[in-house]
């Protein structure tokens, strides 16, 4: 709810032209971030876990990883800043100055170290700490949009996306220094690289796999933004970005879930562990079914309220995007479970598939149909991805999939019963 009120103050500063302007940015910055990430948070999680939560050995590939991303990194954005070419084909033509790409640097950068320290927590179960840092995460982005957006009537022209980035940028940069500092008190190995390859290449082998998976599925998450920003313009593509950005709301409700079976399904993929699973995976998918087709239903009076009547044709595509994100979201906890079985290489089968799809979709409907065909193109490909994670779970993994979707009746009464019993121990302290 802190980062919807984030963005929903960041578009009414922004208006539909800064908002695509922001959103192809943005875009750079994933793509960034993924191509020198490595998939490196998987790997920490994995073999910490499989080392009975000692992390000595991961710590030290991990160190390597940071001084070849932020090498990479550095190295990339002086060629896209120095052969024009490339900065007219990666970054919007206002974002081709130093103070955007040392923006670019930072964030890649403290998004590598923000991930490297949570996920050994992770790996550690310590889910109390990761839930406050979250949360003051969350709540630095708030209180910072929510202030620039009070003081919207001093932003000159031209300035609205400068201070945006600024008030990111801060608390990005804030949130590394708390990771850093909980890393230093609690995990208290000092981050020295090694070049040990009889270390890093057991490692490398297991998140390489899953490295070209997101990768691909990248394509799934981002191709649709680049065909928009290419085909409809900016201004279409502020429009677009803000039903992404509604219906992408509702991956906050997948991702807790998802964190906290990973270090119990990598270590325990019993009969047991996947019923509790599957009731894991049941919350989910009803949970962002009920949400979806409540704001479905209220949209066409929810944008213009939220944002203003200018973003008015946001509604129509997200009527068609919200229906794949209840698909992707119960991807997301699909996905933890092929890691648990060894499975991973059809998590990269599945995303090849969905990434054709993507393609394919996007390069037919939206020149047609602008920015609903690139919603329509997204659903579609989500449903390809989840299909075929779930028949890898049935038939590799010997695993029924009918039961992973929709709440039971008994599955209620535990929700109610956990209510209770939580309810007591906060009453009893």
């Amino acid at each position: 709810m802190m980062y919807f009120v984030s963005s929903t103050c960041m578009t009414r500063i922004l208006g539909d032209q800064g908002r695509g302007e922001y959103a192809l940015l943005q875009n750079q910055f994933t793509l960034l971030a993924m191509l020198f990430g490595l998939s490196m948070p998987l790997g920490i999680t994995y073999f910490t876990t499989k080392n009975n939560g000692d992390p000595s050995t991961v710590v030290r590939i991990s160190a390597t990883w940071i001084l070849f991303s932020l090498t990479g990194v550095l190295l990339v954005l002086l060629l896209i800043f120095n052969v024009s070419s490339l900065g007219a084909v990666f970054l919007p033509n206002m974002a081709l100055r130093w103070e955007y790409l040392l923006y670019l640097l930072l964030c890649i950068v403290a998004s590598h170290v923000n991930s490297f320290v949570s996920a050994i927590l992770l790996s550690l179960k310590k889910f109390r700490t990761l839930n406050q840092v979250a949360m003051l995460a969350a709540a630095m982005n708030a209180v910072g949009f929510a202030a620039l957006y009070a003081a919207r009537s001093h932003i000159g022209p031209g300035q609205g996306l400068l201070l945006v980035l600024a008030v990111s940028l801060t608390c990005n940069l804030a949130t590394t220094t708390v990771w850093c500092t909980i890393y230093a008190r609690v995990v208290r190995i000092m981050p020295f690289p090694t070049w040990n390859w009889m270390l890093i290449r057991p490692f490398l082998a297991f998140v390489l796999i899953s490295y070209l998976s997101d990768l691909i599925n990248l394509i799934n998450y981002r191709f649709d933004v680049w065909v928009v920003g290419n085909s409809a313009g900016t201004a279409q593509l502020g429009l677009y970005a803000v039903a992404v950005g509604l219906g992408q709301l509702f991956f906050y409700i997948p991702e807790p879930f998802s964190r906290v079976i990973q270090p119990f399904l990598y270590g325990d993929t019993s009969p047991a562990m996947v019923q509790r699973y599957k009731f894991i995976s049941r919350l989910n998918f009803s949970t962002v079914a009920l949400l979806s087709l409540t704001l479905g239903l209220s949209a066409h009076w929810v944008i213009p309220l939220l944002y203003g009547q200018a973003f008015i044709g946001s509604a129509q595509a997200l009527y068609w995007l919200l229906p794949g994100i209840v698909f992707v979201s119960s991807s997301k906890l699909v996905t933890p479970l092929l890691v648990g079985g060894k499975m991973i290489r059809y998590f990269l089968y599945a995303t090849s598939t969905a990434a054709v799809v993507t393609i394919v979709l996007d390069l037919l409907l939206v020149p047609r149909f602008g920015i609903v065909g690139a919603a329509l193109a997204s659903t579609v490909s989500y449903f390809t991805l989840l299909v075929m994670q779930c028949l890898a779970v049935r038939y590799k993994m010997g695993i029924h999939v009918w039961d992973m979707f929709l709440l039971k009746p008994s599955d209620l009464n535990m929700i109610l019963g956990i209510i209770q019993k939580r309810l007591r121990s906060v009453q009893s302290s």
